[in-house]
Formats: structure tokens, sequence, C-alpha cells
């Protein structure tokens, strides 16, 4: 984990996109922020506000992957994803929505494993 202090995001992820030297690994790099909400009763994750200005459903896919391993290594065995979009159904002018379906339908086949995924959430 890596925790940004007072420098410019370019700089932070010059160093971490590094070829030789970097945290590359096979997937999209995204980014988690870790909510400690006193009325709630569990850690919220919310991630990918950030980084991936425009990502595509395999980014997509991606950042929700790297969600899961995170809520993993916090101790939590079975994370519960809320895929966001402007609105709660499927409609086709909207691609987050039929994105959001998509990655459920992904976990629903085994694709995505490690948590239970639900959305498009308005």
């Amino acid at each position: 984990a890596i925790m940004k202090g007072a420098l410019h995001t370019d700089e932070l992820m010059h160093a971490v996109v590094a070829r030789d030297t970097g945290l590359r690994t096979g997937r999209r790099i995204s980014h988690v922020f870790a909510l400690d909400v006193p009325t709630y009763p569990r850690p919220l994750l919310l991630t990918d506000a950030a980084i991936n200005i425009y990502p595509t459903l395999e980014d997509k896919r991606d950042i929700v992957r790297n969600a899961i391993d995170l809520a993993h290594a916090l101790g939590i065995a079975a994370p519960r994803v809320a895929i966001l979009s402007a609105l709660e159904t499927v409609y086709p002018k909207i691609a987050s929505t039929i994105e959001a379906a998509a990655l459920c339908k992904m976990a629903d086949r085994g694709q995505i494993e490690g948590a239970i995924l639900d959305g498009p959430m308005a």
C-alpha cells in the first residue's frame, strides 16, 4: 500500500509505474480510499475516483479485482462490491450501466471471485 503525502500525483505515479523498479503487475493500477465512518459498522473502501479517468470494461474488471484483493488483505473475507452508475437499471445509452451488469455477470460465472457484486447502483 502506498500513502500519498505532500507531492504531486504525477511524481508518485512515475515511481509506481516504472518498468524496472515500480509496482506494476498484469492488472490495471487503481487506488482506494479507505473510510472509517463512525456511524457505520464496517470499513468502506471506495475505489478508483482519481487514477482511471475513462476505464474500459477490462479496466473496471481489474479495478474490482484489486479492491477485492485489498479487502481480503484487510481481513474482509466476503466483501460486497457495489458498482456505481447514474441509474440503478441497465440503460443502453449509459455505458456504465451496461458495464456494471457485465461485471456482475462475470462474477456469476466465476470470472471475478472472492466477493458479492451488485450493480448498477446509483
